[in-house]
């Protein structure tokens, strides 16, 4: 990880947080008060996963670090929220039977747990994405997709407040593949964004809403948001006051590249979409946050090594930026 100040120039150096001989994966970061907590999942030569969670310091000296399960099985994927004075994860963990299912639970911040995890819902081998946020009542939302019941992948929603889960299917089980979705809460509404194959092509949906109305079916209610030639996935959204800001990724020019569009509580467009990135490599994957009055973001710049067909030869730089 690295610091950056309020106008995202660089604090410090890189800060190195693993140091095991396992392969350590798709790393989450939550702020604290006095420093920071990652989820992220390592493997090891076997194949074995298992999801971590740790707490350091703003220096990136380690305060704790601690697996998360609910079992003995593999475990990977853990995302993790920072609420008041607990932290919440999500994460997916196969059983004896090698089914996978998504699980959630709330830790202190100094590691102890905070009653046992609690089953949200099933996953499967192309569940590869969950994201989660803290209702102010300090419930937990996570939405995930997931081939369950359904022909294909569909978009699900869990809740866990008080020790209990509830978990709806958002999408209609078309035979469509719904993928990746992302949700933001704040102020009593909610966004939900994803990217679907109902039109023919990857194209990213909003679905934007009174928080009591996202856990109803969503297709109907959302918007489409590209109309492009290419591929639009990656979707990653963020609500600031009256304003919700969306990014991701579309491959149109030949590579992908990232957009951003504002919208307002309703979802409707404020301005069209600006396009955030024009590189010779691929900008993969948004993230983005409130930021002042605008959104921060994050993304990753990946080159390919190699043109051979399948060839996971890469290397990726991660790009830092604000938008008003």
């Amino acid at each position: 990880m690295r610091n950056l100040d309020a106008d995202g120039r660089e604090r410090g150096p890189e800060l190195r947080l693993t140091t095991t001989s396992s392969q350590s994966y798709e790393a989450d970061i939550a702020p604290l008060t006095d420093g920071f907590a990652v989820a992220w999942y390592e493997k090891q030569e076997n194949g074995a996963m298992r999801a971590q969670l740790g707490a350091w310091q703003r220096d990136g000296m380690l305060i704790w670090r601690a697996p998360i399960a609910a079992g003995t099985g593999p475990s990977r994927n853990p995302i993790v929220r920072s609420f008041g004075d607990a932290l919440f994860c999500a994460w997916i963990e196969a059983d004896a039977d090698k089914r996978e299912f998504v699980w959630g639970g709330w830790w202190a911040l100094d590691g102890t747990p905070r009653g046992a995890p609690v089953r949200l819902g099933i996953a499967g081998e192309t569940t590869w994405n969950l994201n989660a946020a803290i209702a102010p009542s300090g419930d937990a939302w996570v939405v995930f997709d997931a081939q369950a019941d359904t022909r294909v992948e569909e978009l699900f929603a869990a809740t866990l407040a008080d020790g209990r889960a509830t978990l709806v299917r958002l999408t209609a089980d078309d035979g469509i593949r719904s993928k990746y979705p992302d949700i933001a809460l704040a102020d009593g509404r909610g966004a939900i964004t994803w990217f679907d194959e109902r039109d023919g092509n990857r194209e990213v949906y909003l679905s934007a809403a009174p928080a009591s109305e996202l856990l109803r079916p969503i297709g109907k209610r959302a918007r489409r948001v590209t109309m492009t030639p290419g591929a639009s996935i990656g979707a990653y959204v963020a609500e600031n006051g009256e304003r919700i800001g969306l990014a991701w990724s579309d491959d149109s020019s030949g590579n992908y590249e990232v957009f951003f569009q504002p919208f307002d509580v309703d979802g409707d467009p404020l301005e069209p979409a600006r396009q955030l990135s024009n590189t010779p490599t691929s900008s993969m994957i948004p993230a983005i946050v409130p930021w002042r009055d605008g959104f921060a973001l994050a993304w990753d710049e990946v080159e390919r090594l190699s043109d051979s067909v399948g060839s996971e030869n890469t290397r990726a730089e991660v790009v830092f930026t604000t938008v008003p």
